[in-house]
C-alpha cells in the first residue's frame, strides 16, 4: 500500500538514541515490521520505543498519540485503517474525532484511546453520518433554509428570505446537533458508531510465505481482476496467474501489493517484468539452510552490496556462506571496542578506547576488513576483500577453463 500514514523512529527503550534504531513507515507489511526488529536487534526482556516524528496528513492526530502507550502492531493497524479511507471518509473521520474529543471535555470522559480512534475509523467507512458542503455557520444556515429543513421558514416570501440571519441559523443548527466544521465541510453524526475489533499488542507472527505479490490490470485497461499469487511458484502457478487476468505475459500487469522476506527486493527488482528471474530468486532464499539465521545476514549482504539487480541477487545469495555478517557492529565504536576486546580484554579495553581517536582508528580498521555498515550489522567477505572485487575461487575456474 503506497499511502503512507506515519512515520516512526524505532530503537530499544533503555537507549533510545542510540545507532541501534531504524525508521518505519507505516502502514507496514508484515514481514516489513519484522524487519524493522532485525535492525532494532530487540532481545527477550527488551522493550521497544517508538516515537511517531512524522503524521502527513494527520498532523491532528499528534496530541492524542504522542508519548501515548500504544505498540507498534496497534498503531501499524490504525494506519491501515486510515489509508483505506477515501477523500469524503477522511473528511468524516476527522469530523466524527473532534466530536468525539467535544463530547470527552464536556463529560469529563478522559483521553482519546487508540481503540477509540480505530472505532471512529471504522465508523468513517459506515453512513453514520452526514457531510454537507458548508465551511461556515452562514453556509450552513443557507443550506438548511433553502433545503426546507426548517419547518418555520415555509412560505416566507423571496425578500424576507434574503434578509435572513443565515450564520445565526447555521450556528442554532450546529449547536443543536453537535455538528463540526472539517476541512471545509460540516460533519453531522446521525447514527450509530462503530466498534473495531480488538487488536492485539503484540506483532503477528511471521508470515509462512516467502514473497506474497497481489497482481492486476493497468488501470487504463479498466478491468478490476486481480490475483495473490505466493513465491516460489511453479511455472504452472505463474501461468495460471496470467490466465485469471486475461493477459498472456506480464505487460499490461502491475504489482497492487508486495510483501517479502526481504523487504527491500521490491526496491531492485522490475516486477511483475522479471517475475520468472524474481522467482528464481524465492527458490534461492527457500533453498537455504537455516533460513531464519540465514535472512538477517541475507538482507545485510544485500546492502552492503548495493544490489541494484535480481540476478546479483541471486547471486550474493548463492555465495552467502562466503560472507560473515556481525549484528552487534553498527558504528567506528562499536568496531574500536570489538578490536580492543578481542585483543586486548574487558577493562583494558575499556580504558585504552578513552585514550583513542575513536573514528580514525575505526576507519583504519574498516579499510584493513573491507567492512561496511549496515542497518542489520557489519558485513565483510570470507577472504577479506571488498564487496565489489572478483571472487578467488571464480579466476581460478576461469584460468582451468581457458588452460
Amino acid at each position: 500500500m503506497d499511502k503512507k500514514i506515519f512515520s516512526v523512529y524505532l530503537a530499544k527503550l533503555d537507549t533510545p538514541d542510540s545507532e541501534v534504531h531504524t525508521r518505519l513507515e507505516l502502514p507496514a507489511s508484515p514481514w516489513e515490521l519484522h524487519d524493522a526488529m532485525d535492525k532494532v536487534q530487540l532481545q527477550e526482556n527488551e522493550e521497544l520505543y517508538l516515537e511517531v516524528d512524522d503524521y502527513y496528513g494527520f498532523e491532528y492526530l499528534a496530541p492524542h498519540l504522542d508519548g501515548s502507550d500504544i505498540s507498534l502492531n496497534e498503531l501499524n493497524e490504525l494506519a491501515r485503517q486510515l489509508a483505506a479511507l477515501d477523500e469524503v471518509q477522511g473528511i468524516a473521520f476527522e469530523g466524527l474525532l473532534s466530536m468525539e474529543v467535544q463530547k470527552k471535555i464536556s463529560t469529563n470522559g478522559g483521553i482519546i484511546t487508540l481503540q477509540d480512534l480505530r472505532n471512529l475509523a471504522a465508523s468513517a467507512k459506515t453512513d453514520c453520518y452526514h457531510i454537507v458542503d458548508a465551511a461556515d455557520d452562514s453556509a450552513l444556515g443557507r443550506f438548511y433554509a433553502e433545503n426546507d429543513f426548517i419547518p418555520e421558514l415555509d412560505g416566507v416570501s423571496d425578500s424576507v428570505f434574503k434578509m435572513l440571519d443565515f450564520a445565526g441559523i447555521g450556528r442554532m443548527m450546529r449547536q443543536g446537533e453537535n455538528g463540526v466544521f472539517v476541512g471545509g465541510c460540516y460533519v453531522l453524526q446521525d447514527g450509530e458508531m462503530t466498534t473495531a475489533p480488538p487488536c492485539s499488542r503484540e506483532l503477528p507472527e511471521k508470515p509462512r510465505y516467502l514473497f506474497r505479490l497481489t497482481l492486476g490490470l493497468h488501470p487504463d485497461l479498466e478491468d478490476g481482476r486481480t490475483v495473490t499469487l505466493t513465491l516460489p511458484a511453479s511455472a504452472e502457478e505463474l501461468k495460471k496467474a496470467q490466465r485469471q487476468l486475461g493477459a498472456d505475459s506480464w505487460e499490461g500487469v502491475v504489482v497492487l501489493d508486495y510483501d517479502g522476506i526481504i523487504p527491500q527486493a521490491a526496491e531492485f527488482a522490475d516486477l511483475p517484468a522479471e517475475l520468472e528471474t524474481f522467482n528464481h530468486f524465492a527458490e534461492v532464499v527457500e533453498a537455504m539452510p537455516s533460513p531464519e539465521k540465514q535472512i538477517p545476514k541475507l538482507k545485510a549482504v544485500l546492502s552492503a552490496g548495493q544490489c541494484s539487480s535480481v540476478d546479483q541477487a541471486s547471486l550474493l545469495a548463492e555465495r552467502l556462506e562466503h560472507f560473515n555478517l556481525d549484528a552487534k557492529i553498527k558504528t567506528y565504536a562499536d568496531l574500536v571496542y570489538d578490536e580492543l576486546e578481542n585483543v586486548i580484554g574487558g577493562r583494558q579495553a575499556e580504558e585504552l578506547r578513552q585514550c583513542l581517536d575513536i573514528e580514525k582508528y575505526g576507519r583504519i580498521l574498516q579499510q584493513g576488513y573491507n567492512a561496511e555498515f549496515t542497518e542489520y550489522g557489519m558485513v565483510t567477505r570470507d577472504d577479506f576483500q571488498s564487496m565489489d572485487a572478483p571472487w578467488q575461487y571464480e579466476s581460478e575456474v576461469m584460468d582451468m577453463q581457458i588452460t
